[in-house]
């Protein structure tokens, strides 16, 4: 399930580059104002793949709308906001939150909620091809000289940075439906990339802006659409949108259609 939701910002302001940050803040008190329980199961327990790793299902894109200066970006009247997971109630308890309180601050910056909208999700056959709404990131860990154990950001340049993506989705597919999907499961990345580098928490984490094909069962794309690829989707990476859909001024242009507090409610 996924949404667009439309933020006006009440005065321009010049939002920091590490401002993505502040989106998680905002995902997150609005779930715990919507749905209390289905937030508390999301930030503090996730859903457990069976060898005990856990994972969110949450993915949001960065806000699109944005003037880039030299120092930040210029958040000037209206911008578009996307956020999605393959469980309902957890879109649910955000749009929920949003609609009974729709005045809302990013960092110190008040904005409102104007609109928001669900998205039908497309009808996946055995492959698509995606291009990303924020940034994807993956990682492998590596032993030092002195035997130490780090993590290394992956680049799309190298083969394990697609093998790593095919390996977290399908452990996603596991902890989120309980069991593995079965089947081959390729992923082509496609040139040009743009490294991002972000501060999220006091952790900086590098993805990359990209392009890619996908082939495979239609579930497991489907997961991907809706759930995020790579690692922190819950933090604001790894979310895509179709990219045959169109675009416009850098937006994806989709139907769409628009959704009221008390059908929330009755979900």
């Amino acid at each position: 399930m996924r949404l667009r939701i439309i933020l006006r910002f009440v005065r321009p302001c010049l939002l920091p580059w590490s401002y993505p940050g502040w989106l998680r803040g905002l995902a997150y008190t609005a779930m715990e104002r919507g749905l209390p329980q289905v937030a508390h199961r999301l930030h503090e327990e996730g859903w457990s793949h069976p060898e005990g790793r856990r994972y969110k299902p949450l993915t949001y894109s960065w806000l699109h709308g944005l003037r880039p200066d030299r120092t930040g970006l210029w958040a000037e009247g209206a911008v578009t906001w996307w956020v999605s997971s393959p469980i309902p109630a957890v879109v649910e308890a955000l749009a929920l939150g949003l609609l009974l309180e729709p005045e809302v601050r990013l960092g110190s910056y008040p904005a409102m909620v104007e609109r928001i909208e669900v998205e039908p999700t497309p009808a996946f056959a055995g492959a698509a091809t995606f291009t990303t709404l924020s940034p994807i990131t993956i990682s492998t860990g590596e032993r030092r000289a002195d035997g130490k154990l780090v993590k290394r950001y992956l680049s799309p340049e190298e083969p394990e940075f697609a093998r790593a993506l095919a390996e977290n989705l399908r452990r996603k597919a596991a902890a989120f439906y309980g069991q593995e999907i079965p089947g081959d499961l390729g992923i082509q990345v496609h040139p040009p990339y743009r490294s991002k580098l972000v501060r999220i928490h006091d952790t900086d984490i590098r993805g990359w802006m990209l392009s890619f094909t996908i082939s495979g069962h239609p579930e497991l794309i489907r997961l991907g659409y809706e759930a995020g690829f790579g690692e922190h989707t819950a933090s604001g990476f790894g979310m895509v949108t179709v990219a045959w859909e169109g675009r416009l001024n850098g937006v994806p242009r989709v139907r769409s259609i628009q959704i009221f507090a008390k059908s929330v409610q009755q979900a």
